[in-house]
């Protein structure tokens, strides 16, 4: 079964990643537009308030990076 798992990502996690990122865009989108309560559209106003956007984007970074490392190690 993992390897079937592993065969979807091509055994790559920096494919997995970016399909991670894909899915939390849509899944936010998908919130956003859905949300109507005041709370909870509150609530997520407040985690993407643009003074952490910088940090979204280190740890994003950091992340591909190490993904990146894992495969084209493995490669060698």
């Amino acid at each position: 079964m993992w390897i079937e798992i592993k065969s979807w990502f091509k055994n790559s996690v920096t494919i997995l990643w970016a399909r991670v990122q894909v899915f939390a865009g849509i899944a936010a989108a998908a919130l956003m537009a859905l949300a109507s309560d005041p709370n909870v559209t509150s609530a997520i106003q407040t985690a993407l308030q643009p003074k952490y956007i910088p940090y979204y984007v280190i740890a994003i970074g950091l992340i591909t990076e190490i993904a990146r490392r894992r495969t084209a190690r493995s490669l060698k």
